[in-house]
């Protein structure tokens, strides 16, 4: 597989990532992540069919409320 080959993302750190390119549904591979501020992180991503490039701020998804 190579290294730019589509990941599912965790579904403990991410909660709105993009799966398909806005411009012609297909999937998108993650190049690279990049750590932002407040545990945000930069996704770049780019189409397997049209080769479009996408950037992506995915927020931390918020920890679960402990009682």
């Amino acid at each position: 597989m190579r290294e730019s080959e589509f990941h599912p993302p965790q579904p403990s750190v991410l909660t709105n990532v993009l799966s398909c390119c806005p411009q012609c549904d297909a999937e998108l591979a993650v190049l690279s992540v990049i750590a932002g501020r407040a545990g945000s992180e930069y996704w770049a991503m780019q189409c397997t069919e049209c080769g479009g490039i996408h950037l992506d701020i995915v927020k931390p998804a918020p920890l679960p409320h402990i009682a």
